[in-house]
């Protein structure tokens, strides 16, 4: 198989092309070719996750030398996970180099997040091998800024959390997240959340199920404490 294609857009060339390979086979593929002793990309996925968790964590802590430890490690969740992974995979066009078994291959394999995510870890923990860590920090690096923007200015979109994390810090006490409100009939109901914090409301938010009206009034909470959210 051809992969010069990939590899520019990668912005990385092996030099053992097997380890490529390897991180775009999947588990179904190397069952329905047992006697090609191929393997499959789930140790290079194992070493990719390491890989990614360590060069993102030291962007974001050198990067972001003001902020705690409980906002460093959301905003990396934010960065790190499926959805933000399987983006960058389809930013590579990994899904179209993937080596599926018949079934996956029917059942759109091709374009699962879950599979997209670990085949971008096995990716990288084969340029790992392939190189060393400098060189690869630099690619990953570059990869999420490309496809996800700068990794400094990560949104965090779980508002409760961070909430709770910056009220504690500051004020050494934790808000209280209360349904004040239900609006509309049973089957078109709409839920108010505030937010009070030391007796007094600092955000409001309004939602179809209480989990989005609670971030909602969360993330009102946060700007009324001067918080900056991107």
């Amino acid at each position: 198989m051809e992969y010069e294609s990939l590899e520019s857009k990668i912005g990385y060339s092996f030099d053992n092309k097997k380890l490529l390979q390897e991180s775009l086979t999947h588990t179904t593929y190397v069952n329905e070719h047992r006697e090609e002793d191929l393997q499959d990309n789930q140790r290079l996925e194992f070493l990719g996750d390491a890989i990614i968790n360590a060069v993102i964590t030291t962007r974001l802590f050198t990067e972001l030398a003001e902020e705690r430890e409980g906002v460093l490690t959301k905003k990396r969740a934010e960065l790190i996970n499926e959805t933000a992974l399987s983006r960058i995979a389809r930013y590579l066009r990994l899904g179209e180099h993937l080596l599926l078994g018949r079934g996956e291959e029917m059942d759109q394999g091709r374009e699962k997040a879950s599979i997209l995510a670990d085949a971008y870890e096995a990716l990288v923990g084969a340029i790992f091998l392939d190189s060393a860590f400098e060189p690869v920090s630099r690619i990953v690096e570059r990869h999420f800024r490309e496809a996800l923007g700068p990794i400094e200015k990560v949104s965090i979109t779980d508002y409760k959390s961070l909430l709770l994390e910056i009220c504690q810090s500051r004020f050494k006490c934790l808000p209280r997240v209360v349904v004040v409100d239900e609006i509309g009939p049973e089957h078109d109901k709409e839920f108010v959340v505030d937010v009070e914090l030391e007796g007094k409301v600092v955000g409001r938010g309004r939602g179809r199920n209480k989990k989005q009206a609670a971030q909602t009034a969360c993330k009102e909470a946060l700007r009324s404490l001067n918080y900056p959210l991107s």
